[in-house]
């Protein structure tokens, strides 16, 4: 008899396996956030009102329902930001990282409203960090979530009566109407500076809205002046609080934000130190194919950053042997003493040993994940056609013993370091004199990779390997040493 799930197409057996992981993961993080949710409760209602009245016959139930609002809402965010996630393989750091920064979130705004004021809530605060080291639609979920437990503690807490509840209300849509602005009008992509002033511009539309609403409440006295300057104030402060979270949380959570990339691409980093010193002709070679991945994904709308920091290591599992790649020969060929099987072993190990050493080096899982899958399952084929002229029938051998070991690229990144590894090394060993044959040689080299289904589990689009091989065919001659002739010999 057939078991259920041999009758489900593939989509459905995709939408069934998701649906899978999502209830797998969601029960690895929930019960620790439901615990931490529980405390985060209890000091919202020690800071909010009287707690031990909060306890007392008269007040458990509605005490209960905060507890229940609010551990139903964190499940719902924690949902959100597994389905958020950018990069589908790294859910959990999502949706820990969505939680950790409602936390810190939550308690400031708590903090600053019992001892400032109630306007002064950093809601932005979560929506800043999480633009940076996420994405917009995790950062507003986030937001949202945060200001409806507000509202709620502050609608339970003895310290707001019923007088209170329009100064409350307008408080919280105020600065989450900053945190929403921040989402669409700051980019991630921003340097430093820029970043921090888009954020001051953004912050000010939840300003109006706050001067705007405590007009509409009919209070045009001091406290107009004062609902103003705590509301901006608490956004500008977040501001300033956002940079050394970031840098703390990034290092914690090992996420590869554009600061930290930045970082990463520095020459002066230890691992490529190394690379320069123990395998210079592998860090020209890096150089080169950093400077192309930069370029392409650049072309087609993927991260410039990351492609160049992917590039930048892709390569670095050849500090286990260097002399056995090309590059990094002078006279001596030690393949020539070896056989072929050896041969092929030696070379299609570096993409193991590059992931081991890229973990010791503690790079982000993305950068880790391109240096195991630059080159897919791509077949050795030099060390294939020589273990052929050794053996006396074709079918004693297997390509696939000769084959990397993979997996294949699972995202755009990554084979857009395949096809810039694959073209620079390639036109490295022999460039055509004429501009017709470099651009048929690189499209033939993409075209072998298509053939041979490496790109087929990624995302990669066809309009995106076209518009790949016109930024290489337009770039490479600029940044190889040896530049291409367009013009075809004299007889």
């Amino acid at each position: 008899m057939k078991k259920k799930d041999e009758y489900l197409t593939t989509a459905a057996k995709v939408k069934l396996a998701n649906r899978r992981k999502l209830i797998v993961d969601f029960l690895k993080v929930y019960p620790g956030c439901f615990l931490v949710m529980g405390m985060l409760t209890l000091f919202a209602i020690f800071m909010t009102g009287d707690f031990m009245a909060a306890f007392t016959p008269e007040r458990a139930a509605a005490t209960t329902g905060v507890f229940v609002i609010n551990e139903v809402l964190v499940g719902f965010l924690i949902m959100s930001a597994h389905f958020s996630a950018e990069d589908q393989r790294f859910p959990i750091r999502n949706m820990l990282l969505a939680f950790v920064m409602f936390a810190l979130a939550f308690i400031a705004c708590l903090t600053t409203s019992k001892f400032l004021s109630i306007f002064a809530l950093p809601i932005c605060f979560a929506a800043l960090v999480l633009t940076e080291l996420s994405n917009n639609r995790t950062s507003s979920m986030t937001a949202l979530a945060l200001a409806a437990m507000l509202l709620v503690a502050f609608i339970h807490g003895e310290n707001y009566p019923d007088n209170m509840l329009p100064e409350v209300i307008l408080s919280v849509v105020g600065n989450f109407t900053a945190a929403l602005a921040v989402n669409m009008l700051v980019d991630k992509h921003l340097a430093r500076l820029p970043f921090m002033f888009a954020a001051f511009g953004a912050s000010a539309l939840g300003m109006l809205v706050v001067l705007a609403g405590t007009l509409a409440i009919g209070d045009i006295g001091i406290d107009l002046l004062y609902n103003v300057l705590w509301s901006y104030g608490a956004s500008v402060g977040a501001v300033f609080v956002f940079m050394p979270v970031v840098a703390i949380l990034e290092g914690v959570f090992n996420i590869a934000d554009d600061f930290r990339l930045n970082e990463l691409t520095n020459l002066n980093q230890p691992l490529l130190k190394r690379l320069a010193s123990e395998a210079p002709g592998t860090f020209n070679h890096s150089l080169v194919v950093g400077n192309l991945s930069e370029a392409c994904a650049g072309a087609i709308g993927e991260n410039p950053h990351m492609a160049r920091a992917a590039a930048y290591y892709h390569d670095i599992g050849k500090l286990k042997a260097p002399v056995y790649f090309s590059e990094n020969q002078s006279t001596y060929n030690p393949h020539d003493e070896l056989i072929p099987e050896v041969s092929v072993s030696m070379i299609t190990s570096h993409t193991v040993f590059g992931e081991i050493l890229a973990k010791q080096y503690r790079l982000p899982p993305e950068i880790v994940a391109v240096c195991r899958e630059h080159h897919g399952t791509s077949p050795v084929g030099y060390f294939y056609r020589k273990a052929l002229n050794l053996k006396e029938e074709e079918g004693d051998l297997s390509v696939a013993d000769y084959t990397y070991p993979g997996p294949k690229p699972q995202t755009k990144i990554a084979a857009i370091v395949m096809i810039a590894d694959t073209v620079e090394a390639a036109c490295r060993a022999y460039m055509p004199d004429t501009k017709e044959g470099f651009v048929e040689r690189v499209n033939k080299l993409v075209d072998e990779k298509l053939q041979l289904g490496q790109f087929d589990e990624c995302p990669i689009t066809m309009h995106d390997l076209s518009v790949i091989k016109t930024t290489i065919i337009e770039t490479l001659p600029q940044v190889q040493h040896g530049r291409v002739s367009y013009e075809k010999k004299k007889a």
